[in-house]
């Protein structure tokens, strides 16, 4: 299991992704949290068992899938390209509220 740790660190790593993979949390994460968002740990599977296996461990839960978090960032980035940090959480948190995009 890859772990990332806050929400700079998870934007540079999904540059990279070229298959779409689920993100995971802690089961304490609120999605609604800026800190939370921010700093917390985010988890990846090496392969489809481990990600089987995290889906099923009450210690986790998912919080997007890597396509889609690229899709919010990309989607934000192409309407402002000189978005923030906090421009980019708060079109994540847009997201996931409203399951659309914040342009």
């Amino acid at each position: 299991m890859i772990t990332i740790k806050g929400l700079a660190d998870l934007i540079a790593h999904n540059v990279a992704v070229t298959e779409s993979k689920w993100y995971f949390v802690d089961k304490k994460f609120n999605n609604s949290l800026k800190d939370d968002i921010l700093n917390s740990n985010y988890y990846i599977a090496d392969d489809d068992e481990e990600e089987f296996d995290l889906e099923d461990n009450i210690k986790y839960k998912t919080f997007l899938d890597s396509a889609t978090f690229q899709s919010i960032i990309y989607n934000k980035l192409e309407h402002h390209p000189n978005a923030t940090t906090d421009q980019l959480l708060d079109a994540i948190i847009y997201y996931l509220k409203e399951d659309d995009f914040l342009d």
